[in-house]
């Protein structure tokens, strides 16, 4: 009796020092967020879609021209931007007169709510995920590495830079992509495919993942159960796109995937990639339509090695991994997706995070690369923030700073190397058991 008291006892300290992470990601976050957007910020992008979609409603999303009258992001995210602007208005403003809407603070505030909150909901997710793995799995993650893991993520300087102070809202898909790759893991096929769905109605960047979820569901539970778990995600998508359909504006959302590939078609969208690197930084866009090797586009190029990379990386998957083995591959497939595609953005590696969060208590080196992935990300970001570009320059010099961007890209572009060769070393996974993949 009094060891499960003590057990009890220390459960509940984890849980309060959880608490603790989770508040000061909160007030770390609120601290980020007071600050003031950037003319060029995609905040002003942001209060224009959530005026849009309040205003006229969501069904009218993608009716207009980009981005004044028409938005780039899937239905799911464009909920949270209603709700802010449906607060702004009760709140602040019943009008909603675009000028003031541009220039309030309150409506900054709003919409970087829409990342930042899903962003401490996705602290909690971690801590509790890898607890359960604690229950099912011997040798697993303990409380100890689970609060670890969450404030890992939690309070990376990469998450707050992104979500707080950017108010890029890539936690709405990272969390879902999260537990629909756990939920495969754990043999949940159904509710893995409809959390896939939600991640898929939420950001395009999901896409890159959704021949992971596939390939994994047909070779672990079938052709059939597989068939049946599309069937889920299709419902729950339509479920997200339900007013399109009422009101006879889905021919609009169709559109979505045709206008998100026509914004920004350039080679690295200020990504410190594989690309960022070919191009030596320049800081003048190169279309990824031009050719680079003979005949051959940057889009060709890039197309096969994104096809490689997928190869290479389902070829290494167990489909029955477990304990974080799948997470752990879809993290690869994913940041090895940001190396080598083009068009890509500094902040389109994210969604790597919270699946490394979770996998990498179970090895050294998945520790060692999200904390390498965590800071080039931040770099990435930082080294392109109009904000910051007044205090770059008082620190660096034009050269310098060209050199960062450029050493930044090397890093990523030789983690992805180093990953793939460690993938290599690992073989092939017996049962979802990997012998060389130890708690660390």
């Amino acid at each position: 009796m009094r060891i499960e008291k003590l057990r009890r006892c220390f459960l509940n300290s984890q849980f309060s020092i959880l608490s603790s992470v989770v508040a000061l990601a909160a007030v770390l976050s609120a601290a980020l967020m007071l600050a003031p957007a950037h003319a060029a910020s995609d905040v002003i992008h942001y209060k224009y879609w959530a005026r849009l979609v309040t205003v006229e409603g969501i069904a009218r999303a993608y009716s207009g021209t980009y981005p004044e009258t028409a938005a780039i992001y899937p239905p799911l995210t464009m909920y949270g931007y209603r709700l802010a602007g449906l607060v702004y208005q009760a709140a602040v403003e019943p009008s909603f007169d675009l000028d003031r809407a541009l220039g309030s603070r309150a409506l900054s505030l709003l919409v970087k709510l829409v990342a930042v909150i899903p962003h401490l909901v996705t602290i909690g997710a971690i801590f509790w995920l890898l607890r359960v793995r604690n229950r099912t799995a011997s040798g697993s993650a303990g409380p100890r590495i689970a609060v670890a893991a969450a404030a890992a993520y939690g309070l990376n300087p990469a998450s707050l830079f992104d979500l707080a102070y950017w108010g890029q809202p890539d936690s709405v898909h990272a969390l879902f992509l999260l537990l629909a790759i756990w939920c495969l893991e754990e043999g949940r096929s159904l509710w893995g495919w409809g959390f896939a769905g939600l991640a898929a109605t939420a950001k395009p960047q999901v896409w890159a993942l959704l021949p992971f979820v596939a390939y994994v569901s047909v070779r672990r539970f079938g052709f059939a159960k597989s068939t049946l778990g599309v069937a889920v995600a299709v419902l729950v998508g339509l479920g997200v796109c339900l007013p399109f359909l009422l009101a006879g504006t889905f021919g609009d959302l169709l559109s979505l995937p045709g206008l998100i590939t026509s914004t920004m078609p350039v080679v690295s969208a200020n990504a410190h990639n594989l690309w960022w690197l070919a191009t030596e930084a320049r800081p003048e866009f190169v279309f990824d339509a031009e050719p680079l090797l003979g005949p051959f586009t940057y889009r060709q190029l890039a197309a096969a090695l994104t096809v490689a990379v997928y190869g290479y990386g389902l070829w290494k998957t167990d489909p029955r991994g477990r304990d974080g083995a799948l997470l752990a591959m879809a993290a690869y497939v994913a940041f090895g997706w940001f190396v080598v595609t083009t068009r890509a953005h500094e902040n389109h590696a994210f969604m790597v995070l919270p699946l490394l969060a979770v996998a990498a208590p179970r090895s050294y080196f998945l520790m060692a690369a999200f904390a390498i992935i965590s800071a080039t990300q931040f770099l990435n970001m930082a080294l392109h923030d109009f904000s910051l570009e007044p205090l770059r320059e008082s620190l660096l010099g034009a050269e310098v700073w060209v050199r960062l961007q450029l050493l930044n890209a090397g890093l990523n572009v030789a983690l992805f190397v180093a990953w793939s060769a460690w993938v290599w070393r690992r073989g092939p996974l017996p049962h979802g058991r990997d012998t060389d993949y130890r708690p660390a």
